[in-house]
């Protein structure tokens, strides 16, 4: 709990709860796929019935850093969106996600999403998301050594074995396998 004393806030005693964390986290996830939900309405055109239905849409996706307005400019992702297209990624890497996923969740179009974000950052975003999910599969070989590679694999949210091996040797050069006897060897 937090304190309060003649108007001041003792945060020294205040908890994070785990469950709290939980919920945020869900309240944040839901609350970027209902901006990208409503820009993507915005930007299909639909938003004509009521008269200040567009205007608020507009102001709603530009508060939120989502540029409705702008969505089909040929720029670069701000870095503001290119962080909400990192943090829901890394939120998601376990799921099947698709680019309408990640775009709905940014408030930009799928096309707008690929170009800019290869723009901003130098890589593609199925590249972005291979190597994160490599990485997270690293971290789960250290974690649990006696999980298998395959069920990391399923872990990591990569659709096949194949797949995962191709993307982890990319990344850290050598195969899941090396990766874990070099691991066990030290």
């Amino acid at each position: 709990m937090i304190a309060a004393d003649r108007g001041r806030l003792d945060f020294a005693e205040a908890a994070v709860q785990p469950e709290a964390v939980a919920e945020a986290t869900v309240t944040v996830t839901l609350s970027l796929q209902a901006l990208g939900a409503l820009g993507a309405y915005l930007r299909s055109g639909a938003a004509r019935g009521l008269p200040f239905e567009r205007p608020l849409l507009e102001a709603v996706c530009g508060a939120a850093g989502a540029g409705g307005a702008q969505a089909g400019a040929r720029r670069a992702l701000s870095p503001r969106t290119v962080r909400r297209v990192q943090e829901f990624i890394e939120a998601n890497l376990a799921r099947d996600i698709g680019v309408a996923d990640i775009a709905a969740a940014a408030c930009v179009s799928p096309h707008h999403l690929g170009r800019g974000f290869r723009q901003a950052t130098g890589q593609s975003l199925w590249q972005f998301v291979l190597a994160r999910r490599a990485t997270h599969a690293r971290r789960l070989i250290e974690a649990r050594p006696r999980t298998t590679l395959a069920e990391i694999a399923a872990l990591s949210g990569f659709d096949s074995y194949s797949q995962f091996i191709a993307a982890f040797r990319k990344l850290h050069g050598v195969t899941p396998g090396d990766w874990r006897r070099r691991r066990e060897a030290q």
